[in-house]
């Protein structure tokens, strides 16, 4: 027995962020992540104290670049954070899918659809296993909001699950993770920790992970039922885990087997970091992160609007900068993954050192973690003085945080106030929005003159804004989820939940998926961005290479004056299918920089798995005979088409892939 008291012993971490040690493994360190390292070193009453550590742009950020190899460069950036503290796994990244945007947890997932979160995820992962640090992919499966999570069920279809919720974590888990990490949710009323079907039939057997499963910080509700659906690592300590594992193995309710399969699996994770320590050096110094972090934030930042292309600010104008965002932008939400990090440079000393003449007015304060007017006047005098106005607004990282949703996806109203004041005495107002999710712009769209989307863009991300004004940079970024008009116009409207259960009666409808087959216009769509140079596609080929294999191409040219990256995006779209399908998904993309001029051809191979749709009969993927629409263009609305037609003999309809 005392052989199996060691053993169990092992299946909860020691304290609040390490594994156990015994039966010959040694502890291991984890910490948050996933925008940056929160590596805690005391408490002080109900307050962890961490160190300094770069903060990056967000996951929604990182998101709206699309850029893999970016997302892979911050991966490795933020293990070298792990490597300096001896930290074996990085508690991210974060694909939950946006289902609705008043999850105060957006901030933390990469987009509504799972095929660009599942491929950003990957590099992520791929990035800070490379120099020898794990990667915990989170929170499998359907944490979709924050209200209640602990115990609202997320109630959905067999489909829904596996095509939707489970396909950004498919995907990822290609990249073959450490760790991954159960949600707190129940899903189809079973607790996510405890869920079978989860953990043991879809993720280990279908998606074959032989990692370590880990539960989410006190997502166990009873250790030894949370064994036996799968979860080898529960966390963090609790001393009741200990008795009831012993409790049912005496009972035989659990057995030894079981126990020692999760300790084979720690003891595994324990090996992969002692192979990997040849890997864990760390070659960059402090400033060499904090400008990746303010790179990033160049490519992640979105424009939305410029009318009369008054961007970027001509040096001529005197500007004027509105707004204590300005000084201290929010660059992150809250909750466990808010990263202690440095000050940047504001916006308007980047403006100045770039060569404008630039009047700063704070115009409000942010106490109590909202904005207070301060010197409104001043800052109308301001702005009624100057050539164009640059207004500096947001949420706050209270608004959008763990644990809490929003209840609203307008901006505060002081904030909306302030746009609005400053559009009526300045004609030439430029708005930048500092959030970490979907915010409805209708208030004051129509009344200004350019919307730039800068996100919760990490602690370079005024640096990176005062480049995108000037033009030194140029915007490339594009929506990874679709900004409504209002909350009426979403599949979930202004529902938060009952703490029991949450219908997805829109099934696989997600997000541009939804707007789309229901004919609603949102205020900017799923991929959308604009830019100072202009793009022409052309030339849209498609060519078979075999039943379900095609060849798509086509050219893109940059028209304008500007060297400029371009993402692009192709869709699939099954025109008469036997379910309901979305009229067009993503399945490709890719970005690349072209010069002022440049023209440049893309090719995709698509194959049977981006026709096909999980069939719960046959627990299975099926393509289904028919005509399938292809289109590709710089979002999921302005698009080129072309109609393909698929055949199959009905024996290979079905098919795993």
């Amino acid at each position: 027995m005392e052989e199996i008291r060691e053993k169990i012993k092992m299946l909860t971490g020691k304290d609040a962020w390490s594994t156990a040690e015994g039966c010959g493994i040694h502890s291991l360190r984890v910490s948050d992540g996933p925008h940056g390292l929160r590596f805690v070193v005391r408490e002080e009453g109900e307050e962890q104290i961490a160190v300094q550590s770069t903060c990056y742009p967000t996951l929604s950020a990182l998101g709206n670049s699309f850029d893999e190899r970016l997302v892979f460069r911050i991966g490795q950036a933020l293990s070298e954070d792990c490597i300096l503290h001896d930290v074996a796994i990085l508690l991210g990244p974060g694909v939950n899918l946006k289902r609705t945007p008043l999850c105060g947890r957006n901030f933390e997932y990469f987009s509504e659809d799972g095929v660009l979160a599942g491929r950003l995820a990957k590099a992520y992962i791929e990035g800070v296993q490379s120099k020898g640090v794990g990667a915990s992919l989170k929170h499998f499966a359907a944490n979709n909001r924050e209200y209640d999570r602990f115990f609202q069920s997320s109630e959905m279809d067999e489909r829904t699950l596996r095509e939707t919720y489970c396909r950004p974590f498919e995907i990822a888990l290609e990249a073959k993770p450490w760790t991954v990490m159960c949600s707190y949710n129940p899903v189809n009323g079973i607790y996510a920790s405890e869920n079978k079907h989860l953990l043991s039939d879809v993720l280990r057997g279908t998606f074959g992970f032989d990692g370590l499963i880990v539960s989410d910080w006190g997502a166990v509700k009873h250790r030894a039922k949370s064994l036996r659906a799968g979860i080898d690592l529960a966390m963090p300590y609790s001393e009741a885990f200990d008795e009831q594992l012993a409790d049912w193995y005496g009972k035989g309710l659990i057995t030894e087997e079981q126990i020692d399969e999760g300790v084979r699996r720690l003891r595994a994770l324990a090996q992969k970091y002692k192979d990997a320590l040849p890997l864990r050096k760390a070659v960059l110094n402090t400033e060499q992160k904090h400008a990746l972090a303010a790179e990033a934030a160049t490519q992640c930042a979105v424009l939305l609007k410029n009318d009369g292309d008054v961007l970027p600010l001509s040096k001529e104008k005197k500007i004027a900068v509105i707004g204590a965002f300005s000084e201290d932008p929010e660059v992150q939400g809250g909750g466990s993954s808010r990263v202690n990090c440095k000050k940047g440079t504001s916006l308007h000393e980047g403006l100045s050192l770039a060569g404008y003449r630039v009047e700063y007015a704070p115009a409000y304060m942010i106490r109590y973690n909202l904005p207070t007017p301060f010197g409104y006047r001043y800052a109308l005098d301001v702005a009624r003085e100057c050539d164009l106005a640059v207004v500096c607004v947001g949420d706050t990282w209270l608004r959008e945080k763990e644990e809490t949703d929003r209840y609203s996806i307008s901006l505060d109203p002081a904030m909306e106030d302030l746009v609005l004041k400053v559009s009526e005495v300045n004609r030439n107002t430029v708005v930048l929005i500092y959030a970490g999710s979907a915010v409805d712009v209708s208030a004051f769209s129509e009344k200004v003159k350019a919307i730039l989307y800068m996100g919760f863009g990490g602690e370079g991300v005024n640096e990176a804004a005062a480049k995108l004004l000037s033009g030194e940079a140029v915007p490339c970024g594009k929506l990874a989820e679709t900004f409504p008009f209002n909350l009426e116009q979403t599949a979930t409207g202004k529902e938060r939940g009952n703490g029991y259960t949450e219908s997805y009666r829109e099934g696989i409808l997600v997000g541009y998926k939804y707007y789309e087959s229901h004919g609603i216009r949102p205020a900017y769509p799923f991929g959308f961005g604009l830019s100072y140079t202009q793009f022409e596609y052309g030339n849209l080929c498609v060519e078979k290479q075999s039943e379900t294999d095609y060849n798509v191409r086509f050219t893109v040219k940059n028209t304008g004056k500007y060297d400029a990256h371009e993402i692009v995006q192709l869709y699939l779209g099954d025109e008469a299918a036997m379910v309901t399908r979305p009229k067009k998904e993503l399945v490709r993309f890719e970005k690349r920089f072209l010069r002022a001029g440049e023209e440049t051809q893309f090719s995709f191979l698509l194959n049977a798995r981006d026709f096909a749709y999980f069939h719960p009969d046959t627990n299975d993927w099926y393509v289904e005979n028919g005509t399938f629409t292809v289109y590709v263009g710089k979002n999921s609305t302005e698009c080129l088409a072309e109609k393909i037609k698929i055949e199959l003999p009905e024996e290979e309809q079905f098919s795993q892939f």
